[in-house]
């Protein structure tokens, strides 16, 4: 798309408010050469920000009903929340008509003056951006992390002092409504099959996925997942990997897939972190590092500063959180594993951790996935327990699991059959959203649980 000409806009419609929403009518009222009409919608009866929205713009209309299609043509720009299928009839015929759909993102990235990278893939996002902030920060530079984590980034641009640098977390919602972001890195961490409720092939969520490179100097790409790397390749590629490299960033010692042994992160063929050294969890933790060490020094953060923070970072909550240790018993809390790949990383990176047994709890709103594809994971557990809607179809994988009712349920049962050794991994391969208000409620849940299930009542 052409950059957005704001004084040539008539009619505005913004769709979805919520903390993003919100944003987007702060940036318009603070425009001093906008002229347009700004209509909001949003379909909820009292949605998110409603009144903080009305206070800050108040010549704005507001509407709490959804959007026709008489709405958006009437538009010359929509502003959509990343959270609205992008193939609504509403917004599919806008597009047709010429009428510009984009995202709070775009706005940004037409707006922006200062370096940005940016982070996407299936699972690991929300570590490697928060990494790359910590590292930024430790180092002396005012990085900031926003996007789908951290502050809308709108709310950047009204901020008194200016960011050093920018970490973008970046969903395929989000990408499939940007063609203006200028980055100097952008990392694809992985792809596993996820929000398949909103595209209608695979191959459409890798191809949004892939988007993050369209204007980006650095390309950060998993060598084990080459079939998701966009062709041509016009950015200068550094790669991450379960596999040693001589020139890019790597993995060295011991059988990785089985993890025995010792293992270390290598960059240009020298060994510069060893895995002891992380407090983060998992090989698939040690690949997280590595897409942030690259993001890092995009940024002009020397490798020796990028190694020296991360050793101090102490990940972040409902990703492979450990819980407890009571009585040799490992509880973790993994619960914003809402895809197949996010727990196919966690049992593969956190098996290796244990002597004992591991005890799977699973299960939610599979949101169109094919469990079949948990097969292999699944080999690695010793004891499945499933909850929520799809849980069954999980346990119809895996001989002598058992659907439990709810996770409270999960959890006193699984405290009854683990021993010392063992490890209980919450990780459900699937949303929250049948059973719970979000994944942060579903490990609440989970971590409030252990603690009544090991006595430690409040």
């Amino acid at each position: 798309m052409t950059t957005i000409n704001w004084q040539k806009i008539k009619h505005i419609v913004v769709l979805g408010l919520g903390k993003t929403g919100v944003s987007v009518v702060r940036f318009l009222a603070n425009k001093p050469s906008l002229i347009a009409d700004v209509r909001v919608f949003d379909s909820r009866e009292n949605p998110p920000g409603l009144e903080d929205a009305k206070a800050i713009m108040p010549r704005a209309e507001f509407n709490t009903r959804h959007w026709e299609i008489e709405d958006t043509l009437a538009a010359d720009l929509i502003i959509t929340s990343p959270g609205i299928d992008s193939r609504e009839e509403p917004l599919t015929l806008a597009r047709d008509a010429g009428i510009p759909v984009v995202g709070d993102i775009e706005i940004f990235a037409q707006n922006v003056d200062f370096p940005l990278v940016a982070v996407t893939g299936s699972n690991g996002k929300s570590t490697v951006t928060r990494l790359v902030e910590f590292i930024g920060q430790q180092a002396g530079k005012n990085v900031v992390a926003a996007g789908n984590i951290g502050l809308p980034v709108l709310d950047l641009l009204q901020l008194d002092s200016k960011p050093d640098a920018v970490v973008l977390e970046l969903s395929s919602f989000q990408l499939e409504l940007t063609e203006k972001l200028r980055l100097k890195a952008a990392a694809l961490l992985n792809i596993s099959a996820d929000h398949l409720d909103r595209y209608n092939a695979l191959e459409d969520y890798i191809a949004a996925k892939q988007r993050i490179f369209n204007n980006a100097d650095t390309w950060v790409l998993n060598r084990q997942q080459q079939d998701t790397w966009p062709h041509p390749i016009t950015g200068n590629v550094l790669s991450i990997g379960k596999d040693a490299h001589p020139n890019d960033f790597g993995l060295l010692g011991g059988n990785v897939d089985k993890s025995s042994g010792p293992v270390a992160i290598t960059y240009a063929g020298e060994v510069v972190l060893r895995a002891d050294q992380l407090q983060l969890q998992g090989v698939h933790n040690l690949l997280n590092a590595q897409a942030a060490l690259g993001l890092a020094l995009s940024l002009g953060i020397s490798i020796e500063d990028a190694v020296e923070a991360a050793k101090n970072f102490d990940g972040l909550a409902h990703r492979c959180q450990l819980v407890s240790q009571e009585s040799g018993v490992l509880w973790v809390n993994d619960s914003k594993a809402t895809n197949i790949g996010a727990t196919a990383a966690a049992v593969e990176g956190l098996r290796p951790a244990i002597t004992g047994r591991l005890l799977l709890i699973a299960g939610g709103d599979g949101k169109g996935a094919d469990f079949k594809e948990l097969t292999g994971t699944l080999d690695k557990v010793d004891i499945l327990l499933t909850i929520g809607k799809d849980g069954p179809k999980i346990g119809q994988l895996f001989n002598g699991s058992r659907q439990v009712n709810d996770l409270v349920q999960a959890v006193e049962l699984a405290k009854s059959l683990v021993q010392p050794g063992d490890m209980v991994l919450l990780s459900p391969a699937c949303a929250s959203f049948d059973q719970f208000d979000n994944f942060e409620h579903r490990g609440d849940v989970f971590c409030q649980a252990v603690e009544a299930a090991n006595g430690n009542r409040a």
